[in-house]
């Protein structure tokens, strides 16, 4: 929000230096960083809160201006306007569901003609160009007061009938700046009785727009649904300064304040005379309310006891006159103030006017808990995964969670069934992701580094269930099967069976596999499939995997501790030869099983069909002789060319 100095001063002396404005603006909340000269003007660029919509005027900060330094603010006063001189029939059809306030009045005879320098200095100041002297002068009351409101050409208005609804979803709008909009469902329209003349909150229809040939006039200030106004806003990407004080909540009690204040500037810059009574349609009466402050309370939350007179004179320096009631405090909140209501609301208001710097520091105090805390997550295994995968050489990334339906057109995944944002930013960020591949592939486009090895722990959607996903790039595939193998040790589960097949279409179709634990399919690994690099413009291999971590942490077991075997093992390396597409997988597993003295089976090298082992003999009670290996030795070799036709290499 821009706040010109010089409009500043209209409501509040200015009595700090400008440094010092600024910080005691933000220490209490307005956050004030930024400033620029205009000509000989000053205009402060302040961060207004989502829950201070008071602070998107300039009397709103003038306000706070005001509390910050002790002094009174020159409260506007609100308009005495003439009496009407003609009744010009209007019929408005509210719905409260969507204005909880309408306030209108037409102006006959006025002159569209530019605005005077004052005014058009004003409107540039907050960064627009002046347009003509009715919509600056809108414009002008909604920066002062923080009401938006809007003016359309009376003799626009066909049937003289306004109607408040909610659009059906695809209807042509073009807005006063001349661009055309599809409209999406559920955004808040004001019709005549033949067509959409408004998009309540955002823009104004350029059909009702004021032109040059403007005589007649209907103001009007509302009070909209603010979920409805965000929503539509996002969906058109359209962002105005009316939607953003709208999606806050503009003040309810202010309406024909802002509205005779128009109305005044109108009569004496455009002439014209008044042509109806104020309307002023209304769910209820939006009047003041009490809040009441205990001291017993304000020191528990503070941790510090302030004054009672410090209470009282902070309380009253926010316009929310405050009166003693036995030993507690009750405030009038005035209906600018919508963010106060409950009894911290006001501890928070005593806090920051006094100054949390002003607060006694304290060392931090930690305790250990007893009990465990609601939501609790334990993320030990998370970190053992991780531990393990960094130990294999791959570096954690954290990708997006939102993903494009280009995207998962390219990954091959059906969006059927997938969780979709209503109203993403950007159709960039319109599906929540079903698979942490895309995103990891996605950080490769990003990084030529090579070798590339990452990997990410995180949620999928729509089952919300933790995922372990790795890509590798520049590697080998058995450099990269190691790191699976690594997970599967590491976490001690040794029955898994490995299928070369898997329903993930952006695998390759025959260099991949699923891996499972009894009939449960914990995951998958593979190359990554040549259509989808090409589309995805990666050149060279791709190998990824990604598997269900509740179902390796279902399936983990702990390590149980051994004794270090006293005697020491016999090693040999085996070379077999064995048929195209043989599963050397399986081949191990047979090795493994043929005599319980075999303590390990690795797989050291290869050459075309030719695989070399490494075999670990080891019993713990005693030494092997050569003897006794080499009968173990023919019972593998014996096993293995029955099994799968292997034949030992010499």
């Amino acid at each position: 929000m821009l706040i010109p100095i010089s409009w500043l001063k209209d409501f509040v002396d200015i009595k700090l230096p400008l440094k010092e404005l600024m910080w005691r603006m933000t220490e209490a909340g307005l956050t004030c960083e930024a400033y620029k000269k205009v000509g000989d003007d000053i205009v402060l660029d302040v961060e207004v809160t989502a829950n201070r919509p008071d602070w998107m005027s300039i009397v709103g900060v003038a306000r706070e201006v005001a509390a910050i330094q002790g002094i009174k603010i020159k409260e506007p006063k609100e308009e005495k306007l003439p009496a009407r001189s003609a009744n010009f029939p209007i019929d408005l059809v509210t719905n409260f569901e969507l204005f909880e306030r309408w306030s209108a009045i037409i102006i006959k005879g006025v002159d569209i003609k530019p605005s005077p320098d004052w005014l058009a200095e004003r409107i540039r100041l907050m960064g627009h160009a002046p347009i003509n002297n009715i919509i600056d002068i809108t414009n002008y009351a909604m920066y002062e007061l923080g009401l938006p409101m809007h003016a359309f050409d009376y003799d626009e208005i066909s049937g003289q009938i306004m109607t408040v609804a909610r659009s059906s979803g695809g209807e042509d709008f073009t807005t006063v700046d001349e661009l055309s909009y599809k409209l999406p469902k559920n955004a808040m329209i004001i019709k005549d009785s033949e067509r959409i003349i408004d998009l309540v909150g955002i823009k104004g229809g350029l059909n009702s727009g004021i032109k040059p040939s403007t005589k007649n006039i209907l103001l009007h200030v509302t009070i909209d649904n603010p979920v409805l106004i965000r929503r539509a806003s996002l969906a058109l990407g359209l962002r105005s300064d009316a939607s953003a004080i709208y999606e806050r909540g503009p003040d309810k009690g202010a309406t024909v304040k802002a509205l005779k204040r128009a109305t005044a500037l109108i009569l004496k810059l455009a002439g014209g005379a008044i042509a109806s009574e104020i309307i002023d349609l209304r769910k209820s009466n939006f009047l003041p309310w009490k809040l009441t402050l205990t001291p017993e309370k304000l020191d528990k939350v503070l941790g510090i006891s302030i004054n009672p007179k410090d209470v009282i004179n902070i309380l009253s320096k926010l316009n929310l006159y405050p009166i003693k009631s036995g030993k507690n405090i009750v405030c009038t909140i005035p209906t600018y103030r919508g963010d106060l209501k409950i009894e911290e609301d006001l501890i928070e208001e005593v806090a920051r006017i006094y100054g949390y710097n002003r607060f006694t520091k304290t060392i931090p105090e930690g305790r250990v808990a007893e009990k465990q805390i609601p939501y609790y997550f334990d993320d030990s295994f998370h970190l053992n995964l991780k531990h393990i995968l960094n130990a294999s050489g791959y570096s954690e990334a954290i990708t997006l969670s939102l993903l494009s339906k280009s995207t998962l057109d390219k990954f091959r995944v059906e969006s059927k069934g997938l969780a979709k944002i209503t109203n993403p930013v950007s159709l960039e960020y319109e599906y929540m992701r079903p698979t942490l591949i895309p995103g990891l592939v996605g950080a490769v486009k990003i990084n030529s580094v090579s070798p590339l090895k990452l990997f990410e722990i995180d949620k999928v959607y729509p089952s919300e269930n933790y995922k372990l996903a790795g890509i590798a790039t520049g590697v080998t595939f058995r450099q990269f099967k190691g790191a699976i193998d690594a997970i599967f040790d590491k976490l001690g589960i040794a029955e898994y069976k490995i299928d070369f097949e898997t329903d993930k279409k952006y695998l390759h179709p025959f260099r991949s596999a699923s891996i499972s634990i009894g009939k449960e399919v914990v995951g998958e690994f593979g190359e990554m499939s040549p259509s989808v690099l090409n589309e995805l413009a990666i050149r060279g291999n791709l190998f990824c995997f990604e598997f269900e971590v509740p179902s390796l942490k279902k399936h983990s077991k702990t390590g149980t501790y051994k004794n270090v075997p006293e005697n020491p093992p016999q090693i040999e390396d085996i070379t077999l030869s064995f048929p195209p597409k043989t599963r050397i997988g399986l081949v191990t597993e047979l090795i493994k099983s043929i005599d319980k003295i075999i303590s390990n089976v690795e797989l050291t090298d290869t050459y075309k069909d030719n695989f070399t082992f490494r075999i670990w003999y080891q019993d713990s009670k005693k030494n092997l002789s050569d003897q006794e290996v080499e009968v173990i030795r023919s019972k593998i070799l014996t096993s293995v060319k029955s099994k799968f036709g292997g034949t030992l290499r010499s």
